[in-house]
């Protein structure tokens, strides 16, 4: 008995443990039972933890927020500092998961386990099975640990706790993180709050919070300039002709051709994981939110310190064809768990993967084909008087216009000529006269200011276009029962005396799709082309990615992401319904190109 007594006073007055936690952690937990790691706990194996698990125990701050991708130590920095508390700053503690069922998980397959991995904690814990309950833990040295459900809001109320460690917040409803942030207010400047996550939503709890703190962000140091960067995601590259036969991406190729350059130098490293433990080994944490409270901490790191870049590029081009598609769950899946980064759309993720065609705009096309008289397409080189198929589309806009100018083949391919930002109808008629295009062939979207549009278009012998959302329109022919097509029969508009116009409805989700097929190719082997010049324009080239094909509501169609600007998308979906209408492409189009122009003579 007096043994007993003398040991639990010799145990009272003893120093606490001051060394760094995860230098006291690498003495004291010869193993992690739940990590692919086999062997003792070893930081240099993860070295963006020890500034965390420092940070974590440091009595000036008074909260910590980490952003971080999976499987990258994320909840295990909180887990092994949790040993070091118990041990040596011993308070209420308060473990919350998302459920009570994963947090009953947390405790019995994690946390008791690494308990008993770790001998200092392992003999404060109770012998008593009844004390070691999977939601509540009663150590000897008066500690008491809750292993909750964030989701259940009594678990967050009535306790008064010194240590509050959030787990995937992410996933938990809002409002709650501030409930539970409050629990740590009785304990005044001891009280601590943890939260850890994958990114979550953009604006969502997880995200605000973190913006609170100096948001550090995990850097290494280019060992050929001296200059330190993020592990940036848009400096990883990968062969752009890691491709098929057919085309598609050779994802074995993909990830042999995988590097990660240097932002300054342009050094490019390997990738291995010897290049990311030297670059590692150069880590430091830099602040990126300098006006942030000294109390507020927070920590950024994603999946290239950790995982190999080749292994990231495959899921993130994977992720982008599956977008295309119309399912984003990849592609949000890879920014909020490789990236850890809230979730939003990309624009960089829906740029065109197009290849430039080796011309200029305005420059003539050889392949450029024509329209006699008697309304025939007829291919080059042309006999008699012909009409050049280009096809001219306006988008119009409150105080602008878009217009596109793409030349066509009788055979489907067609060439992007010209495509500017205009003001006014009479610069679409200069254009219009530029590139000599007939009047039957100026296509201009009624959608917007429909009055004005028909106005100009009886004015100018131009033909109104209004996307709708029917699939098909009915035509009369010959056929028993008529025939479907994507675009409506010509309708006449009677503005007035003398005034009067054309116009035909086109459906969206077709002809969209139409354009989607036909903007992939740009190998004539492989049937007709679709071309950009190599002076294409940026603000082109995103406008094109401004829309995806998704389903609502158990119907496919095609959605403007976000708020992107698609003009040029809707420019150019009228140029394939215009090409459709002249049997150019479609079903309906000519099977027999012919030879010459045979059939354009007088």
């Amino acid at each position: 008995m007096n043994a007993d007594i003398a040991s639990m006073f010799a145990e009272g007055v003893r120093p606490p443990d001051r060394r760094p936690p995860w230098q006291w952690c690498e003495d004291h937990i010869p193993a992690i039972p739940y990590s692919p790691m086999p062997g003792r706990f070893r930081s240099d194996n993860s070295p963006w933890v020890r500034e965390v698990m420092e940070v974590i125990v440091d009595p000036r701050v008074k909260l910590v927020s980490i952003l971080a991708s999976v499987q990258s130590s994320k909840t295990t920095i909180p887990e092994l500092t949790l040993c070091y508390i118990v041990k040596n700053l011993p308070g209420p503690c308060l473990w919350l998961d998302q459920t009570d069922e994963d947090a009953k998980d947390q405790s019995e397959s994690r946390l008791q386990k690494l308990f008993e991995e770790c001998e200092p904690v392992r003999d404060l814990f109770p012998r008593d099975r009844h004390k070691r309950r999977n939601h509540t833990v009663h150590f000897s040295n008066g500690m008491t640990l809750w292993i909750l459900g964030a989701h259940n809001k009594t678990n967050l109320q009535r306790r008064s706790i010194r240590w509050l460690f959030g787990d995937e917040t992410w996933r938990w409803p809002a409002g709650n993180m501030a409930e539970a942030e409050a629990r740590v207010t009785a304990f005044g400047w001891l009280g601590k709050c943890v939260f850890m996550s994958q990114g979550g939503e953009e604006n969502d709890d997880t995200h605000r919070k973190f913006e609170t703190t100096d948001m550090r962000e995990w850097t290494f140091e280019c060992p050929h300039c001296g200059k330190r960067q993020p592990f940036a995601w848009e400096n990883v590259e990968w062969s752009k002709s890691a491709r098929d036969a057919e085309g598609n991406w050779d994802f074995s190729a993909v990830r042999d051709s995988t590097i990660l350059r240097c932002t300054h130098c342009n050094h490019y490293f390997t990738d291995s994981d010897a290049t990311r433990r030297q670059l590692n080994a150069t880590g430091k944490y830099i602040r990126t939110n300098t006006n942030a409270s000294p109390e507020n901490v927070g920590f950024h790191w994603n999946a290239l310190c950790a995982m190999s870049w080749g292994k990231l590029a495959e899921l993130y081009l994977r992720a982008k064809a599956a977008a295309r598609q119309g399912d984003t769950s990849l592609l949000q899946q890879f920014y909020q768990k490789r990236l850890a980064l809230p979730w939003r759309e990309y624009v960089e993720d829906y740029k065109m993967e197009i290849a430039t065609c080796g011309y200029r705009k305005g420059e003539s096309w050889e392949e450029e084909g024509g329209i006699t008289r008697q309304g025939k397409v007829v291919a080059p080189p042309f006999e008699g008087v012909v009409i050049p198929l280009r096809i001219l589309t306006v988008d119009c806009q409150m105080d602008h216009l878009f217009a596109v100018v793409r030349s066509w083949s009788p055979n489907g391919s067609s060439r992007l000529v010209w495509n500017e930002r205009l003001l006014t109808f009479d610069d679409i008629e200069l254009l219009q006269e530029r590139y000599d295009i007939h009047p039957n062939l100026v296509f201009v979207d009624a959608g917007h200011a429909t009055y004005d549009v028909y106005r100009q278009c009886s004015k100018k012998g131009w033909v109104a276009l209004i996307g709708d959302r029917r699939l098909t329109f009915p035509h009369k022919s010959k056929e028993k029962g008529g025939v479907q097509r994507f675009y409506s029969p010509r309708r006449k508009v009677v503005l007035g005396t003398r005034q009067s116009c054309y116009v035909h409805y086109w459906s969206n989700l077709n002809i969209k799709d139409t354009l989607a097929r036909l903007r992939r190719n740009q190998d004539p082997a492989k049937g007709p082309t679709w071309e950009v010049p190599d002076d294409i324009d940026e603000e082109y080239l995103s406008q094109m990615e401004s829309e995806h094909r998704t389903k609502e509501k158990n119907t496919w169609m095609w959605k403007q992401i976000g708020k992107r600007p698609n003009h040029y998308w809707d420019c150019e979906s009228m140029q394939a319904a215009a090409a459709t209408m002249l049997k150019i492409i479609g079903r309906e189009s000519i099977v027999d190109t012919p030879a010459s122009g045979n059939g354009g003579r007088d």
